[in-house]
């Protein structure tokens, strides 16, 4: 453990010395893709999918997708994220441009605005915390990072982020970090990562893969993530230092969540759901 954590100490702070550009082009082709978003909520035992500014849910029982109620402030913006804390499935956490993070405890029936202390609304990610429910992060677009330590009633700005848009974020308590766990966030050309402590981002293992689009980690076993590119999907054993691409079909997927049980869930590009049971090696439509 402690040759890991020298490992990413290092990369840690080569990666500071250098400068990142930023894409005009990139940033508009995620803000195109966002639409699609998938997330597994573990509780309640469901998939909520984000797809044409609504918002879904499905049951592992249930076939359909249901659409759960949103705030009218919605259709002026574009939602970006879905989160939900671990042990409560009734409290859903939504975010996106131009309408900020809101929160419903009643499953979409009403919704409440989260907004007072954060600097915009604009907001492009948002995740809340593995372990801990009161716990959020946000990503306010051309600011930074900002955490609430009480269900989103105020914000602090914690970090100013990767230079790159961030179009995805995840909280993992993979072990090695000097606070409580570490974040994920994925923007157009690389997954970057920093313990919570917010000490440094760094770039995840050499990914070549072209664009990038999501990431999920296996909830029973951290250090294993995957990441979907435009080159099908890309495995790790070590929380990221280093990369596999998964032999298989080489399906395309632009979002992507895992179960507690270790079924992979991703959507296509035309929004289709697919389920892999061998990590991710062969892809099926469950609805087929």
């Amino acid at each position: 453990m402690r040759h890991i954590m020298s490992r990413f100490l290092r990369v840690f702070l080569l990666a500071g010395l250098a400068a990142v550009s930023f894409g005009i082009a990139s940033t508009a082709l995620a803000a195109e893709e966002g639409l699609l978003s998938l997330h597994y909520d573990v509780t309640g035992k469901r998939l909520l999918k984000i797809e044409a500014n609504q918002l879904f849910q499905r049951t592992d029982e249930g076939m359909a997708w249901n659409p759960i109620p949103l705030p009218e402030d919605v259709a002026g913006g574009q939602l970006r994220a879905v989160s939900i804390p671990s042990t409560d499935p009734q409290t859903l956490y939504i975010a996106g441009t131009s309408m900020g993070v809101q929160r419903s405890t009643d499953n979409g029936e009403t919704w409440q605005a989260l907004n007072d202390t954060l600097p915009s609304q604009e907001i492009t990610a948002l995740t809340v915390h593995r372990r801990q429910d009161e716990i959020l992060y946000a990503q306010v677009a051309n600011d930074g990072i900002y955490q609430s330590e009480d269900a989103g009633t105020t914000w602090k700005k914690m970090d100013s982020g990767p230079s790159q848009t961030v179009n995805r974020i995840i909280h993992s308590d993979m072990e090695g970090s000097m606070q409580t766990g570490w974040l994920y966030a994925v923007s157009d050309d690389a997954v970057r990562l920093s313990m919570d402590c917010f000490c440094g981002w760094r770039p995840t293992g050499g990914l070549d893969a072209g664009r990038v689009y999501d990431v999920a980690y296996n909830l029973g076993d951290p250090k294993r993530v995957y990441v979907a590119t435009q080159q099908s999907l890309w495995s790790s054993n070590n929380g990221g230092q280093e990369w596999q691409r998964v032999e298989g079909d080489d399906t395309v997927l632009v979002a992507l969540t895992l179960s507690p049980e270790g079924t992979l869930y991703g959507l296509n590009h035309k929004g289709e759901l697919l389920q892999s049971e061998d990590e991710g090696q062969s892809w099926t439509y469950p609805d087929a």
